[in-house]
């Protein structure tokens, strides 16, 4: 698992290994890395390509779509590598932000790939303990979390998933596209397109958005859902 963000995803990962590893059986490895800023979307991609010790290893790459560093091309290369790969996308719109902001509460308005309304939102709700500074400082008390930000988000899993999960069906795509209600569990991806066959429609429908679905245009939109509902976490199973 490889995410383009230095400090805030990894810190994430190593929450949920600690926290439900043991008791629902996994272990994501992530790739850290210590570019300032942040790996290209394309970059995330190839890094997990890089990092996975087997060919059936499951690969989750995670960026965001932050228009003021990115284009539209970006994101849209790195999907198209990610489906011919065999890897699976958690796409965050504007930023990941967003995804940590829904274990809160809902977030339906669009934001033009800009997270500071998110952020604004983040740091003064007020269940959100330990988030009032987020991203004003430096080093781990900037973009970290840390034990009162992870105290806030855990336990919080089913919320963060039931918002996320209601915004594919608020994407803005012809009527009866997008839609995560049928998705109830998330299936592996059996390897390279090239062994599998499956197209890149075919791929993109493994999100629960249409086959066409321009990944640009879901705004708000965060996909990490998906990488908690695939290893059981606020789910309810065991």
């Amino acid at each position: 698992m490889a995410a383009e963000g230095a400090k805030t995803e990894g810190d994430y990962i190593a929450l949920l290994n600690h926290a439900y590893g043991a008791e629902k059986k996994f272990h994501l490895h992530f790739c850290r890395h210590s570019h300032p800023n942040g790996l290209r979307p394309v970059e995330v991609v190839e890094r997990v390509m890089a990092e996975a010790d087997r060919p059936d290893d499951e690969k989750w790459a995670l960026f965001d779509r932050d228009s003021g560093d990115k284009t539209p091309e970006d994101i849209r290369d790195a999907m198209s590598l990610a489906a011919e790969h065999g890897v699976h996308v958690a796409l965050s719109h504007p930023s990941f932000e967003l995804w940590l902001l829904l274990h809160f509460k809902q977030h339906t308005s669009a934001e033009n790939g800009r997270s500071a309304t998110v952020l604004d939102r983040l740091r003064a709700h007020p269940d959100a303990n330990g988030f009032t500074d987020y991203a004003k400082q430096s080093g781990d008390r900037g973009k970290g979390l840390g034990p009162r930000r992870e105290g806030a988000l855990l336990g919080r899993e089913k919320t963060a998933i039931t918002n996320a999960r209601s915004l594919v069906g608020l994407c803005p795509h012809p009527p009866g596209g997008c839609s995560a209600k049928h998705l109830t569990e998330i299936e592996p991806i059996p390897g390279p397109r090239s062994e599998t066959k499956e197209t890149f429609e075919e791929w993109n429908r493994r999100t629960g958005h249409a086959a066409t679905c321009d990944p640009v245009q879901r705004d708000p939109s965060a996909d990490v859902w998906r990488l908690l509902v695939s290893l059981g976490i606020g789910t309810g199973k065991t």
